[in-house]
């Protein structure tokens, strides 16, 4: 029996499923068209979006984020809560010099508890392969 495999997407990969797919990889457009495993979309970026909007370092190209969560359900992403053991193993994440980005940081966190591929184009998330993170782009 094998084992199923479950995707985390990072913030930017999320919004690029919906606004601009053209970003996605094609291994990444693969795995969101066909569906065949579990894809989950953390509350922290809800947050992350939230925050980054409101500083003005993004917009949304006129779609109201409080419809994110039911976009992410029309997808047949998972809406995924982080528990409070998730967010108190955030410390056992090796800081890295290049990278301190808390967001980041905890869905890279919350990828490795979980045993979650993580979906990402961002290249300072290879510094946490060592930690167990498992990344495809």
């Amino acid at each position: 029996m094998t084992e199923s495999v479950s995707y985390l997407l990072d913030t930017h990969t999320f919004l690029w499923s919906f606004l601009d797919s053209s970003q996605l990889s094609v291994a990444v457009r693969d795995i969101l068209e066909t569906n065949a495993s579990p894809v989950y979309v953390s509350t922290i970026s809800f947050w992350e979006v939230a925050i980054k909007e409101q500083l003005g370092k993004f917009t949304l190209n006129g779609i109201n984020s409080m419809l994110l969560p039911n976009i992410a359900r029309n997808y047949d992403f998972q809406v995924l809560n982080p528990d409070a053991y998730d967010f108190i193993t955030y410390k056992e994440l090796p800081l890295q010099k290049k990278h301190k980005d808390p967001f980041d940081r905890m869905l890279i966190q919350l990828a490795i508890r979980k045993n979650f591929v993580m979906l990402s184009r961002d290249h300072h998330f290879k510094a946490y392969e060592s930690s167990g993170l498992q990344l495809l782009w």
